[in-house]
């Protein structure tokens, strides 16, 4: 080549950079890229202009952000939407008003892969005008937290992966949610939080935390059951109880740090009585296979939080049985009776009446929701999850619409539904698919991730027969 043609063909190359740049630099800004790891790039949506991107480079209007097959990025849209990006995924942000009045908007699409994503103002301020477009469906979002993957036989693969770690799992779970209403979290001994749904493992050294209005009801492996009042913090310190045929070892104790319960005891309450103990900080209470209420406010509760109403001993911890008796330190309370502990320095006396906070107390008896306990504590095998779309929810209401056949299915919070390519199939599944259950790539609130594997690109799906809503 000579020098005058390599000089007009670095003059070209140059040129085209900079009209790259310059029409990178003039789009629309729309969010930023939060974390990036592997090979993460953008380009035009003509395949023009393609770069890799890093933390703290723009998001613009149009753009394509692809992720590698060993890669993932996590944005941040100008509405404070949060989005996970999952390896092999393309995805793009088409059309964007971030405003906060009616007209905020946004229209999305996800061309393939999967993404977790936390919405934010626009789909609080027009829920009508936020929506995700896909191969397959369109995610209206009415402001929710959710996961949705278009699957091919990777799902498949992740789920067989997934096998020994839910078995081991299983072997370690000592109580299921089966009921859930509102906020409910669990923090384990290392002070790590999760949000529980229904039928989430519960473990010992779990802290069970219920928010305002919320409540949950537990069924642990020894068929006792637990139903926690809101603004209730209980702790599962130690259950010893593998199966019907081992009487041997067995154990249940339970600390009660503060706001109610209502409880049944199961099978160590039976065989082994001495071995159930409930604990709070001005006194332990024993069983003798029954059934009774709890409240612990002010002195009795672990932060000292006082009742949200004045109570008519005041501030301690009360106590009401409703089947069988206990024994409230050497206070023996009977059927029918309760009982008052006002700090560790006094003993339990039995009240004269039972306080009306127990008579009309709204928290359900854990012993009236019906549920099958035959394969509770068994380890899940064998989703087969086929290709298609499955969605799930945290937050929020999820309505999946087919276009070939115009069925509906609405999912809530704890929820999942798939739909097959084509529209053929829809259908709620019955638990979360372990492969969105156990995903190992971050919740897009968690901006510095670390130890994690990464892998697993996604194939091809091409359908366009699905709207999914989610409200």
């Amino acid at each position: 080549m000579k020098t005058t043609e390599i000089r007009t063909w670095i003059t070209s190359a140059m040129l085209a950079a900079g009209m790259i740049a310059s029409a990178a630099a003039s789009a629309e800004r729309v969010g930023e890229i939060k974390y990036a790891r592997g090979a993460v790039t953008v380009q035009q949506a003509d395949g023009s202009g393609a770069r890799l991107i890093g933390q703290g480079d723009n998001l613009n209007q149009g753009e394509v952000v692809k992720t590698g097959s060993k890669s993932f990025a996590i944005l941040r849209l100008e509405d404070d939407t949060r989005m996970t990006l999952r390896p092999g995924t393309s995805f793009a942000v088409e059309e964007y008003t971030a405003q906060r009045n009616s007209k905020a908007s946004a229209l999305l699409r996800l061309f393939r892969g999967g993404m977790r994503t936390i919405t934010g103002f626009i789909s609080k301020m027009n829920p009508g005008g936020y929506k995700i477009k896909t191969a397959t469906a369109t995610i209206g979002i009415r402001g929710t937290e959710f996961d949705a993957r278009l699957c091919a036989q990777d799902c498949a693969e992740e789920n067989q992966k997934l096998d020994k770690r839910i078995a081991a799992e299983a072997k370690r779970t000592v109580a299921k949610a089966v009921f859930i209403r509102g906020d409910v979290k669990a923090n384990n001994f290392l002070d790590k939080e999760r949000s529980l749904v229904r039928l989430s493992p519960i473990f010992e050294g779990d802290t069970i935390i219920t928010g305002d209005d919320s409540y949950t009801i537990l069924i642990f492996r020894d068929k006792s059951r637990v139903s926690l009042q809101e603004d209730t913090q209980f702790r599962v310190d130690e259950l010893r109880y593998q199966n019907d045929a081992d009487k041997t070892g067995v154990s249940g104790l339970f600390s009660l740090l503060r706001g109610g319960l209502r409880t049944i005891t199961g099978l160590i309450g039976k065989v082994s009585p001495d071995k159930y103990r409930m604990r709070t900080t001005v006194a332990t209470l024993g069983i003798r296979g029954t059934g009774y209420d709890m409240l612990c406010t002010g002195p009795c509760a672990a932060d000292g939080a006082p009742a949200k109403t004045p109570m008519p001993n005041g501030d301690g911890l009360y106590t009401h049985v409703w089947d069988g008796e206990v024994m409230l330190g050497d206070q023996v309370v009977g059927l029918n009776q309760a009982a008052f502990v006002q700090n560790k320095a006094e003993p339990a006396r039995i009240l004269q009446s039972v306080p009306s906070f127990f008579i009309d107390n709204p928290l359900p008896k854990p012993n009236t929701i019906e549920i099958d306990e035959s394969t509770l504590f068994e380890a899940r095998k064998g989703d087969a999850a086929p290709e298609g779309l499955y969605v799930s929810v945290k937050e929020g209401e999820v309505i999946i619409k087919s276009d070939t056949t115009d069925e509906l299915v609405k999912i809530t919070k704890g929820q999942a539904a798939f739909a097959s390519i084509g529209g053929q199939l829809l259908q709620q599944l019955p638990s979360v698919p372990a492969f969105q259950q156990y995903d190992a790539y971050p919740s897009p609130d968690n901006l510095t991730p670390k130890g994690l594997e990464v892998g697993g690109a996604l194939g091809d799906i091409e359908n366009k027969d699905m709207v999914c809503e989610i409200q």
